[in-house]
């Protein structure tokens, strides 16, 4: 995103300074071929009017070593040194007539004039024009030239003259040109770093946003949000994330008050029950009806274990954290469970060791939970096995069944609390669990296990993870 949103910013500004750098680059070269085809049109037309036409036209193959050749050369020589060209007639068949510097005879074609045929027959037609393409000289500068009509004295156009002239401005041009580009690249450069600044400025606090989003909601409503400095749109949706949370958060205060008020006060009364149940049962021992105290004493335990699941769920402190010797952890959850599986015919298996710094009180209470329900869901004469290993700095505790899997419903709503598949459930054991993953810093997973069945997966840190540094 960040990216996209440097690319966004600065696209815009690149496209323009290019354009202009473009526009500048075609404005000043164009600017400067008009300026020296006026010159060099100037300087024809100046060699034009100075030379005398008539005996011009005269000139045959041959005479280059008479008195009006020599005369029209030095004429041509002295033009051209005082305009800075090289100056040439022609005829308007192209052959040449004279010229500044001897390059030609007389009568000769002038093949390199071909590329400007156009212009010389504007010329010939009586109309000073300049050629369209400049040309590379022997020097491996660029030349361009102009052409003027030579008139005799009944204003007949009898030649053409020509004027070459290098473009010497043009070497200020490409200097011209490197500073543009090095200016464009210098624009470009700046552009991004904007860019790259404002994108910065934006999607740190969106960062900053969507890390607090999902601590939200993974259920750690206790961190607040990062303090405000900003008073802009991000600003504002910061102070609305965090009155969510702290909404959030009382939301959840006031349910786990009333969960834990209404637990105590029914586990008062289900003690004293309890108590009036044990002496009915030593009092009928031996009688028929000692049988319906025992099942009323059964159904007290299982209204106490929803009871505790209860204040387990509503109880919200903070991991003490400890030296967890992780085996001897599974091990004493096995023994937890065992009555449990023995009574269902499902074996337990426990494999794996290791260290940890965790809340053992709290994993104990998650690995017992996430055991029954895996007891619970298995067929009899299979294994549940629970194992523990280190993965990446964490210690990974995995319980593993043979039970129906997951189903779509299930699945869509595995943490949610009160949600429940059983008959006799509350609804509370995965998301109890998952709560004290989270607030270990770590994850609560559940998925099919290849061949049938679940694999509930419970990670925490090996170590409690470091405080974020501010930003």
């Amino acid at each position: 995103m960040r990216l996209r949103f440097a690319l966004a910013a600065a696209l815009p500004a690149l496209v323009s300074l290019a354009a202009m750098a473009l526009l500048a680059d075609r404005l000043a070269r164009r600017a400067l071929e008009d300026e020296l085809s006026a010159r060099l049109t100037a300087a024809a037309q100046a060699a034009a009017s100075a030379l005398p036409a008539e005996r011009v036209a005269r000139l045959e193959p041959g005479e280059e070593r008479t008195r009006t050749y020599g005369h029209v050369r030095a004429r041509l020589d002295v033009l051209a040194r005082s305009t800075g060209t090289r100056l040439y007639v022609i005829r308007p068949d192209r052959t040449a007539l004279a010229d500044s510097d001897g390059r030609t005879r007389i009568g000769e074609p002038v093949a390199a004039l071909e590329r400007d045929r156009l212009e010389i027959a504007q010329a010939a037609a009586g109309r000073p024009v300049a050629s369209q393409v400049m040309f590379e000289g022997s020097d491996g500068l660029l030349y361009k030239s102009g052409y003027a009509p030579l008139r005799d004295a009944s204003d007949k156009v009898v030649a053409v003259v020509g004027a070459d002239g290098t473009a010497a401005s043009f070497a200020t041009f490409r200097r011209f040109r490197r500073l543009l580009a090095t200016l464009a690249v210098a624009g470009a450069v700046l552009g991004a770093l904007v860019a790259a600044g404002a994108s910065l400025s934006v999607t740190r606090p969106l960062t900053r946003l969507a890390d607090g989003a999902r601590r939200i909601g993974r259920g750690d409503l206790d961190t607040p949000l990062w303090p405000r400095r900003r008073r802009d749109e991000l600003g504002m949706l910061r102070d609305t994330l965090e009155e969510m949370r702290k909404a959030l958060r009382a939301r959840d205060e006031e349910r786990e008050t009333l969960l834990a008020g209404i637990a105590h006060e029914v586990r008062n009364p289900l003690g004293a029950l309890d108590l009036f149940a044990g002496i009915l049962s030593e009092e009928l021992e031996g009688r028929p009806e000692a049988a319906h105290v025992a099942r009323i004493r059964s159904e007290l335990a299982a209204l106490s274990k929803v009871v505790e699941e209860f204040l387990d769920y509503a109880r919200t402190r903070p991991p003490v954290r400890e030296a967890v010797e992780l085996g001897a952890l599974l091990a004493e959850v096995a023994e937890i469970a065992a009555p449990l599986a023995a009574a269902r015919q499902v074996s337990l298996g426990v494999k794996g060791s290791g260290e940890a710094r965790a809340d053992r009180e709290q994993l104990r209470r998650a690995l017992v939970n996430l055991v029954r329900n895996a007891v619970e869901a298995s067929p009899a004469a299979t294994e549940v096995e629970l194992s523990v290993r280190a993965v990446g700095g964490e210690a990974v505790f995995e319980v593993r069944d043979r039970g129906a899997g997951l189903g779509p419903q299930a699945r869509a709503s595995l943490f949610r609390p009160f949600f429940t598949t059983k008959e006799k459930g509350t609804g509370l054991g995965l998301a109890l669990a998952k709560k004290v993953a989270d607030a270990h810093g770590g994850a609560l997973a559940l998925a099919d296990r290849e061949g049938g069945g679940t694999v509930a997966r419970l990670a925490v840190p090996l170590a409690p993870p470091e405080p974020p540094e501010p930003r």
